[in-house]
């Protein structure tokens, strides 16, 4: 009896430890939506910031603070014109979305990049 308390307990613990997230390359979606738009949207369950760039042109400004980036909630999507992508020039194919995920200091706790085809 004692063992079928012990297992269960054990179960029930890695239960609640188990990481139902998304994993990290997964969080983040961006595609085209008409209208010279990109829409980008958090699949994660916390905060992202975003910036998006022209992949081509190296944007030596790349870096990012949660007060120099667009913040995404956990689950919303944001609709980006076309024109607020930096270097972006008409007729360019792809965006680079740029993301991270700060710490409450501030500190960067994961970041990635996709490319969204325009």
């Amino acid at each position: 009896m004692r063992t079928n308390f012990v297992i269960a307990a054990a179960l029930a613990l890695f239960a609640a430890c188990s990481d139902t997230t998304l994993p990290t390359d997964e969080w983040v979606r961006a595609r085209a939506t008409g209208g010279a738009t990109l829409s980008v949207t958090n699949r994660g369950d916390e905060p992202i910031y975003v910036r998006i760039t022209d992949p081509i042109v190296l944007d030596f400004s790349i870096g990012c603070t949660p007060q120099m980036c667009t913040r995404i909630s956990a689950g919303q999507t944001v609709r980006v014109p076309y024109a607020q992508i930096a270097n972006y020039d008409t007729g360019d194919t792809q965006a680079a979305v740029h993301w991270w995920v700060f710490t409450d200091t501030g500190a960067t706790r994961d970041t990635g990049t996709l490319i969204a085809e325009l």
